[in-house]
């Protein structure tokens, strides 16, 4: 593996004792980096009166790219599955016949009610490459993927390798497109755009929490009971309805031949049919980055509970701990792709199958 130097910290040498203190300490930059940023929430009291609202991303004119966001109220859901619905998904069988394996991901010992008693907004879509693209345009960003050499990349025989794809502008066909989803940024990386688009609105943006998104991704109608997918528990076309590991990934050890959703790998983000709420790709194409915690989620009680957005200082994100993303992705088998996924990387990886959408806060909820 290359030699990395790292930026500037106060060290008088680069030795460190291991790839993973190197990359505490480049956490640590990146967390007083992200801090020292300004940003301003002049405009969010006069935007919660709002349903939704649409962000101009880059210079004003003909072809600027926007992203819009929809209002979600207070309310709660179950956190947790019915054995049935979790055998349901564990029969759809794939070329490696290991869905099994996933068993205990799934879990059916929960059933609690979380509840959320604030106002959020969420964007519609994935950010896209356009969208990153002006950010990265206007302020000259480099990905912390591409300095510190954090991206994934997958072979055909589940092999991920690090360190060989860390451009998020340079990556296999359509998958750099303009309209699909950005790949290959880490956790700060989404937050650096977060706040640039803070800074250039007055509104606060940052990632959603998991339960933010499990709110926002779940059918209203289906809030008091387990539910598996954004338009409910019905297991039919489910290649029509999401983009994930289907026989288009021809190679792909573990794929599920029986199905054709008509990509290979990401999609544009609006290529499937919306939610209730509005919402693209909540579950497949790409997963999605939160503020969240995963071994703080993964202690949560098995009890009724009142979810509240963590302090960044809490999050651990500046000491490169592990943190969630939800929706699963074009790679991913089935058991992947529900509202009860787990997946999490540390806040300095990317992948290739890694982006991020955001929502829009008030300060108070805002853990800043």
């Amino acid at each position: 593996m290359t030699t990395l130097k790292p930026l500037p910290t106060g060290r008088k040498t680069d030795q460190y004792a291991s790839r993973d203190e190197f990359l505490r300490t480049a956490a640590a930059f990146e967390m007083a980096r992200l801090r020292s940023l300004p940003f301003s929430d002049e405009n969010a009291a006069a935007l919660f009166p709002q349903a939704q609202f649409e962000v101009p991303i880059g210079p004003t004119g003909t072809g600027t790219p926007s992203i819009r966001f929809v209002r979600v109220d207070p309310s709660h859901y179950v956190d947790g599955l019915s054995e049935p619905l979790r055998d349901e998904v564990l029969a759809i069988g794939n070329r490696n016949e290991d869905v099994i394996r996933w068993r205990e991901m799934l879990e059916v010992h929960r059933r609690n009610r979380v509840e959320i008693t604030y106002p959020y907004f969420i964007s519609e879509t994935y950010v896209t490459n356009r969208m990153f693209g002006a950010f990265v345009a206007e302020t000259q960003y480099r990905t912390a993927v591409e300095r510190y050499a954090t991206g994934w990349l997958v072979d055909a025989n589940a092999q991920w390798y690090q360190g060989i794809s860390n451009d998020h502008r340079h990556l296999e066909w359509p998958m750099s497109e303009p309209d699909h989803p950005v790949v290959q940024v880490s956790w700060f990386d989404a937050m650096s755009f977060a706040w640039w688009l803070s800074r250039r609105t007055g509104m606060i943006f940052r990632l959603p929490t998991k339960e933010e998104w499990t709110l926002a991704a779940r059918p209203d109608a289906l809030k008091d009971e387990p539910c598996v997918f954004p338009w409910g528990n019905d297991f039919g076309r489910l290649e029509q309805r999401m983009n994930f590991g289907t026989a288009e990934l021809t190679h792909f050890a573990w794929i599920h031949e029986q199905y054709r959703d008509g990509y290979a790998l990401t999609s544009p983000v609006t290529a499937f049919p919306p939610s209730e709420r509005g919402l693209y790709d909540v579950v497949g194409n790409v997963w999605s980055w939160n503020w969240t915690n995963d071994a703080v989620y993964e202690r949560r009680p098995a009890a009724n509970r009142v979810a509240t957005p963590a302090r960044l200082s809490d999050l651990g994100a500046g000491r490169n701990e592990r943190l969630t993303m939800q929706g699963g992705c074009y790679l991913a088998r089935v058991t992947h792709t529900t509202l009860f996924s787990k997946m999490s990387h540390p806040a300095l990886d990317g992948a290739v199958d890694i982006g991020f959408r955001l929502v829009a806060v008030r300060r108070a909820d805002s853990g800043l």
